[in-house]
């Protein structure tokens, strides 16, 4: 079995001052950072863009669950983690997430990760 891949989807708009905190929280454990900005005036997408993010621009509709699944189309990994841009992991230590994902099979709650899904879709 090959490692199991993560992204990270988020749905923003006007986070200038917190998106760089949360996206630097998941470095080093997730693979790819999606982030889904829905009119944002401010910095958050070139803050986003300069931390690695792939930023997509969605119209909003007032609809959450539209900007969410717009925002996995284009995510690419085995797992998704979803996140608000006033959260972050807090420091795992050596906790070795890819090695926890690997052994499990199918959809678990997976502590400490609360919004952590697997997707059986590639």
């Amino acid at each position: 079995m090959s490692r199991p891949t993560v992204s990270l989807c988020m749905i923003v708009r006007d986070e200038e001052r917190l998106i760089e905190t949360c996206l630097r929280s998941v470095q080093g454990w997730i693979d790819e950072m999606i982030v889904v900005d829905t009119g944002s005036l401010d910095n958050t997408v070139q803050i986003a863009r300069s931390m690695g993010a792939s930023v997509l621009t969605y119209e909003w509709n007032n609809h959450f669950a539209d900007a969410r699944n717009y925002g996995l189309e284009h995510a690419k990994s085995d797992w998704i983690l979803y996140l608000d841009a006033d959260e972050e992991l807090s420091p795992l230590g050596d906790f070795d997430l890819h090695r926890v994902l690997q052994e499990t099979q199918g959809f678990r709650f997976i502590p400490p990760f609360s919004q952590l899904y697997w997707r059986n879709a590639k």
